[in-house]
């Protein structure tokens, strides 16, 4: 590793001695609790793929890292295109095509399209889509005569994502690692830490990580359906708070069973809430997702920071609903 990764890593392991009282081997990775000699990196607290997010990083078992990346993040960075591309920009980029998957539909139909790269076969259409840059040549994979038919004139094209999953499981890793950055383990080895850690990250890496891919987001379904309402988008994004891991601002919530940690994260211009309990034990923990299942949430806040070796927490409280419902809404645009 680098010099500045090897100087983090002296530091978290110094940290988890003072911690834990004892020497670590070579890394206690926070997410699947064990240490074990493997190789690490560096993993940024939040996505770097987001513009203007925020680039502190912290040491991760790369093959963690990688899999958590490849596995949700490179599809819940995809928000960064909300509200900001028009369906024939995403067509005229090929990079961008083969990201959103724009889809044409005749009639309601998906009608299936690719580049003009070559001859285009007889039973194919070819179409000349205009676009400010210059003409987007496409093929769709459909009879010439099919066009042609009056009944049948009803075209879209449109391009829609459903982040919902990859959105969700990415928010709870950023939370998790935004207090792992700023607290250590005197987080990630309390009770909160190792709910949201080991039981909600490191025990599905490790009943999935073998798996193909498609069996592996069949049992993220299942697995973080249980979770869903820990994260909530704040809608509109202010731009009051720049994300925890940037500023250390929190909310402490107390609600009728004990108390959460709102942390915030940042994705470019989107704000995220991701609830992260106080926890005593395991029964606290299942209380704590009875109570956020129940239809009507109220919690009593105050904003609070983490100051080096101690919590400032303010005198000034106000309570606020958490709405119940699934993650992230799909977004569509047309």
């Amino acid at each position: 590793m680098e010099a500045a990764a090897e100087k983090r890593l002296r530091l978290l392991n110094a940290d988890y001695r003072e911690v834990a009282g004892r020497e670590p081997q070579t890394f206690y990775c926070p997410i699947l609790y064990r240490d074990e000699e493997v190789e690490l990196c560096r993993a940024h607290i939040v996505n770097e793929s987001f513009p203007e997010s925020d680039r502190k990083w912290t040491i991760q078992r790369a093959d963690v890292d990688s899999w958590f990346g490849s596995m949700f993040e490179a599809d819940f960075v995809k928000l960064k295109y909300r509200e900001k591309l028009k369906v024939l920009d995403v067509l005229a980029d090929p990079e961008l095509t083969r990201q959103l998957r724009p889809k044409f539909t005749l009639d309601g139909e998906e009608v299936e399209h690719y580049a003009v790269t070559g001859p285009v076969p007889d039973r194919f259409s070819p179409v000349l889509v205009d676009h400010e840059s210059e003409p987007i040549e496409l093929v769709l994979k459909v009879p010439p005569e099919e066009l042609l038919k009056g009944e049948r004139k009803q075209w879209d094209v449109a391009f829609e994502q459903d982040l919902r999953l990859p959105a969700l499981v990415s928010l709870l890793k950023s939370a998790h690692l935004t207090l792992f950055q700023l607290v250590g383990y005197r987080y990630a080895l309390s009770a909160g830490g190792r709910f949201l850690g080991r039981k909600v990250l490191g025990d599905f890496f490790d009943r999935t990580v073998e798996l193909s891919r498609s069996d592996a987001l069949l049992e993220a379904r299942n697995h973080f359906k249980e979770f869903r309402n820990l994260v909530r988008p704040i809608v509109p994004p202010t731009t009051d708070l720049a994300g925890t891991v940037t500023d250390g601002l929190f909310h402490l919530c107390r609600y009728s069973g004990g108390l959460a940690k709102a942390v915030f994260v940042r994705t470019g211009e989107h704000l995220h809430t991701v609830l992260v309990p106080v926890l005593d034990n395991g029964e606290t923990a299942a209380r704590f997702m009875a109570f956020l299942d129940q239809s009507s949430v109220t919690f009593e806040a105050r904003p609070a920071r983490y100051m080096g070796d101690h919590w400032e927490v303010s005198p000034t409280s106000w309570e606020f609903e958490w709405p119940r419902a699934n993650f992230e809404r799909t977004w569509h645009r047309p």
